[in-house]
């Protein structure tokens, strides 16, 4: 697994944690628009490395496993 995958899902994650936690609207849409900016970088590094994925969703818990170092 290449550093920049590990860096990627590590700011992604951060991020979806970061929503989670969030109550103030203003900040919830700007934490949004970051989030689908790094899902899309995210997704290119998937597919750069070959790594298969089946939806958004698969690649978000390959994401959160990748950050916790589960891969």
């Amino acid at each position: 697994m290449t550093n920049n995958l590990h860096h990627a899902a590590k700011k992604y994650v951060e991020v979806i944690e970061k929503i989670e936690k969030t109550t103030d609207p203003k900040a919830l849409q700007a934490l949004e628009e970051k989030r689908i900016d790094l899902h899309w970088k995210f997704i290119d590094l998937l597919k750069k490395q070959g790594i298969k994925y089946k939806d958004r969703d698969h690649a978000t818990r390959i994401a959160i496993r990748i950050a916790h170092g589960e891969l």
